[in-house]
């Protein structure tokens, strides 16, 4: 018995096959109906669809047999493989390769046996359609024709399963797209469910780093809740994605070295056999990860090209969502931080003290923080100049169930905080920052709250006024430490309690007291006024006419008219109707945003507050004071944020994508706007669902369209499609269209989707194809006979010619070559990007290779006496490569090396091991290349001289074809120049067998 031999292309053959997903999978009724009809038409016992694993051959579809697989070594189909015609054993007796087989001496004792090799991407045979029988037979050529038409079928039905993987894959993606949830995490948490189901992990989740640990913000899936948990970073899969920056797909973990991490991540909350990793960047700031695992290897042991490329893409959505989020936060926070300042002012403005001031603003930064404690207090001096510490508030927030939510504690005087520890009063004597973060048991600082509390980090800050030490602010605990960042954040605050304080300060004064508060409150950028409802007479300070560009003697006299002409006049009603429920008592306060007219003639955004200070004796409202303050930047960072989303709702309308959606019960049909421009209705068209139907073409593309949406109706089954239609005006259209059913207890309540306008695709398709078209059989084919006889005539084939004529026909010859490399490179190019480039993949020694490579070139080096050799070929070093298309890179990068040297230089092939790799070095002695071009060296028709009068010829388009040819092959193509003295090239390539060692 002779066992089939190994084909020289196996290990890219097994990993096409298995990229196909559909090795171990259930029978389908789409293999089953061909093998059925392979069977009555040749009448045999037995029809296959069989794939040659690397073992094993295994049953995609059988008829007339009950075994799944057989091994490798004994099956036919591991011989028909190897063949680029049907393999054809008329009786397997006689074949003295097959007749000791135990398939042909037992059951099912073959003798007649014949298989055609299955190529789904045209290259790679990954298994056959084979027709057995027990009795010896010959196939006619009719049969053979027959046999190769089925094997077709059963080949496009193989690549339409890979082409559902890539539909599930747009179809989820389009699902996560449509998400339209207000709350950011509920939005990445339902996108994380829909990439769960395509993605058949049932676990996910979303990590944040937080210095050396990893903090988990969302999770999804089954298992124990751990959002919010924080572990170490580097016992924890994460770490591996945060290292490699890079997308992490783990199929088995135990096969790799990081098995040991597999059951630490969240605190082994569940097991995890396969992982997937994504980094989540923002701003191009690495920010976390994405986590999808499951308790089960992956099977098959890898994930597939559409499963990539959907991760890849999820990936791009997830970082801008994240981003949103992080903006939308962000804004929240300064809002919350400007109603904490303006709260705090507000209490000093009205007088309520400096006690109740300072609590209110130390619970919000608290609030704000999330610190469990925290103190302000006031810088003073003793008799000897020692600064000390007068607490102004202390608060402490417990998080045990054995302590109150909220604990605020005495301030007295510079007893409370400095007799704990030196440590928090040492931003006073040193007047800095002070940082600990991760303050340790083994710490030299014992800090204790005044509770007992240990205390894990703590941050003071001095604060000053006017260049003055006047306060400081200690906080402690906060659940990821104190960073730079957080410090920045703190500015606003800072600035307004060192005014504050200063407040006080001037509130003990007795002759200037009204003179400095005045200053503070115009530090604070806070305008005040006074109003006699009943007369009308107001008053204003110098702030609240700098608000609007004025100085107070040119506004006075002032009454309250004086407001009413400055204000807006659409704000006038709302005010007003304000104003009177504050009168009537069922607002506590007046507060209102208005806008008012700036002296230079634009509108700034005000933020006025009142209060009714008294009434007459007859309960009338007498006099009111309050506030201005100017929120016009505020307002600017709010418009900014609107103008963003609006932005993103927006890119729709640019993409020509509208959408539409169908009321099943109803029978309605709705279109969005852009909807109806694609189909050039006027904006007030409503189209019946049977109307809708008429713009498409009669017969298949209506039938189609209809199949769709009834099955989408009435079997929940999505749809994306290219269809032609003809608008409201006759025009005709191309258009993608997507279709999703929602279901309700399996019933279909509404279908809606999206439609693109891809006219201009389909129109650029077409040039590009008839651009080809033309090419190869406009011009490739006449000028390939012009060289060829300018060939003959140059070489003497038509007899001795005159000089000058012999002269002319070597320029015609020379540019006719030229011609023909700049096609065949148009050719290769286009190919490459439309991926119809083919590579015939072999395992091959790479000294032969290059040496080839040297002497195909030695005829250009000649006439110029340069010289060529190759260093350390390294004889034993096999690759994975297209001799053609490796020998045609070799080529370009040697020429263009050739074209540039120097006469009587030296061209310089040097063979280098790196780890798993192999690099080819083509070093030249030229000029170099300028450092201006070297960003543009690798793209097509880049070229140093883009002169008409350029001494070296080219098309620009050799180094772009070789970095894709190089690429193609797994390959890469770099460089490295000095201008002025010459330029290396580096050719790397991954090896398939190293030397063996050296002793």
């Amino acid at each position: 018995m002779e066992s089939p031999e190994i084909p020289r292309d196996e290990e890219v053959r097994l990993h096409a096959l298995r990229e196909l997903d559909i090795l171990d999978t259930a029978p389908e009724e789409r293999f089953d109906r061909l093998t059925r009809l392979a069977q009555q038409v040749f009448g045999v016992d037995i029809a296959l669809v069989s794939l040659i694993d690397a073992d094993r051959q295994w049953f995609k579809s059988k008829q007339g047999l009950d075994a799944c697989e057989t091994g490798r070594n004994i099956s036919f189909c591991g011989h028909a493989i190897l063949e680029r015609d049907i393999f054809h054993i008329p009786n397997a007796l006689l074949d003295p390769r097959f007749s000791d087989n135990p398939l042909v001496t037992g059951p099912p004792n073959i003798r007649f046996y014949a298989g055609a090799p299955l190529r789904p991407d045209g290259q790679h045979s990954i298994g056959t359609l084979c027709i057995i029988d027990s009795k010896p037979r010959t196939l006619s050529i009719k049969e053979l024709r027959i046999l190769r038409d089925l094997a077709d079928s059963v080949e496009k039905e193989i690549a339409q399963l890979h082409q559902n993987h890539q539909h599930q894959a747009l179809l989820s993606l389009t699902k996560i797209s449509s998400l339209s949830e207000s709350d950011y995490a509920q939005l990445l948490r339902s996108a994380m469910r829909i990439a769960q189901d395509f993605l058949g992990m049932p676990h996910a989740l979303m990590n944040r780093i937080r210095g050396k640990q990893c903090e988990v913000l969302i999770q999804s899936g089954a298992g124990s809740q751990c959002e919010g948990s924080l572990q170490d970073l580097e016992q924890t899969l994460c770490s591996i994605t945060m290292e490699k920056n890079t997308l992490t797909l783990l199929p088995d973990i135990r096969k790799t070295p990081y098995a040991n991490l597999a059951n630490n991540i969240n605190n082994a909350a569940f097991s995890i056999r396969s992982y997937i990793g994504i980094p989540i960047e923002i701003r191009g700031t690495l920010y976390g990860s994405l986590v999808f695992s499951s308790p089960e290897v992956r099977v098959p042991d890898h994930f597939n090209k559409a499963e990539v490329e959907f991760i890849q893409l999820f990936s791009e959505w997830l970082n801008s969502k994240v981003h949103e989020w992080e903006l939308d936060q962000s804004l929240k926070l300064q809002q919350k931080l400007a109603k904490a300042i303006s709260h705090a002012q507000e209490k000093f403005i009205h007088g309520q003290g400096k006690s109740k001031g300072f609590h209110g603003l130390l619970h919000d930064i608290l609030d704000l923080s999330g610190c469990e404690f925290g103190f302000i207090g006031e810088v003073l001096e003793d008799k000897a100049a020692k600064p000390y510490l007068a607490t102004f508030a202390i608060e402490f927030i417990s998080n045990t169930p054995n302590q109150p939510t909220s604990q605020t504690m005495s301030a007295n005087s510079n007893i409370t905080i400095e007799d704990l520890d030196p440590t928090f009063i040492s931003s006073i004597h040193t007047n800095t920052t002070t940082i600990l973060n991760a303050i340790g048991e083994e710490s030299e600082h014992k800090l204790r709250l005044p509770t007992g509390q240990k205390i894990q980090n703590f941050l003071g800050i001095p604060i000053h006024y006017n260049e003055q030490l006047v306060a400081m602010i200690g906080l402690a605990n906060r659940a990821f430490g104190f960073q730079a960042p957080f410090i920045q954040f703190l500015d606003p605050i800072l600035l307004t309690i060192g005014q504050l304080v200063q407040a006080t300060r001037v509130q003990a004064q007795h002759k200037e007291s009204e003179r400095r508060l005045a200053d503070i409150i115009k530090g604070t950028n806070i305008g005040t006024w006074e109003w006699n409802v009943q007369t009308g007479e107001s008053s204003f300070n110098q702030r609240w006419a700098e608000i609007i560009g004025y100085t107070l003697e040119e506004i006075s006299p002032s009454d309250i008219n004086t407001w009413i002409n400055f204000a807006h006049p659409d704000d006038l009603k709302k005010s007003n109707a304000l104003l009177q429920k504050h009168f009537d008592g069922e607002l506590d306060y007046y507060e209102t945003i208005n806008r008012m007219r700036h002296k230079d003639g634009h509108w700034v955004w005000i933020l006025d507050r009142g209060c009714l200070v008294s009434r007459t004796a007859d309960g009338k409202p007498l006099m009111m004071s309050g506030s201005h303050a100017d929120i016009s930047k505020q307002k600017e960072a709010e418009a900014q944020l609107a103008n963003a989303y609006d932005l993103l709702e927006q890119s729709n309308t640019i993409a020509r994508i509208g959408t539409w959606e169908i009321d099943v019960r109803n029978r309605q049909l709705t279109w969005s706007k852009v909807t109806k421009e694609i189909y050039e209705v006027p904006n007030d068209f409503v189209c019946p669902i049977e109307q809708a139907i008429h713009f498409y073409h009669e017969g298949k593309d209506q039938e189609t369209i209809t199949q769709l949406l009834q099955r989408a109706i009435h079997e929940g089954l999505s749809f994306d499609i290219e269809l032609s239609i003809l608008t409201y005006t006759k025009k005709q259209r191309w258009v993608r269209i997507v279709g999703i059913s929602k279901l309700n207890d399996q019933i279909c309540e509404r279908v809606y989707g999206t439609i693109q306008d891809i006219s201009e695709r389909k129109r650029i398709e077409k040039m590009k194809d008839e651009f080809i078209s033309t090419v190869s059989h406009e011009l490739r084919t006449p000028l390939t006979s012009i060289s060829g006889a300018l060939g003959l005539m140059v070489n003497g084939v038509m007899g001795e010619l005159p000089e000058k004529l012999t002269s002319m026909l070597h320029i015609a010859h020379k540019n006719s070559q030229r011609l023909s490399f700049l096609i065949n490179d148009l050719l290769d190019m286009e190919k490459i990007l439309a991926g119809q480039l083919k590579f015939n993949i072999e395992r091959l020694p790479l000294a032969p290779l290059l040496q080839l490579a040297v002497d195909s070139n030695t005829g250009a080096t000649i006439e110029r006496m340069i010289s060529m050799s190759i260093d350390n070929p390294l004889q034993d070093i096999h690759i994975a490569v297209d001799t053609q298309r490796l020998l045609q890179v070799l080529s370009n990068v040697i020429s263009n090396a050739i074209k540039y040297s120097p006469n009587h230089g030296h061209i310089q092939l040097t063979v280098l091991l790196h780890q798993t790799q192999v690099r080819i070095v083509v070093s030249d002695q030229g000029p170099g290349i300028p450092a201006e071009f070297q960003s543009r060296i690798f793209q097509k028709f880049a070229q140093a001289d883009s002169s008409d009068t350029r001494q070296r010829g080219g098309t620009g388009l050799g180094l772009a074809i070789s970095k894709e040819l190089i690429e193609a092959m797994h390959g890469s193509l770099s460089f490295s120049s000095v201008y002025g003295q010459g330029a290396s090239f580096y050719i790397d390539l991954p090896i398939i067998q190293t030397p063996p060692a050296t002793t």
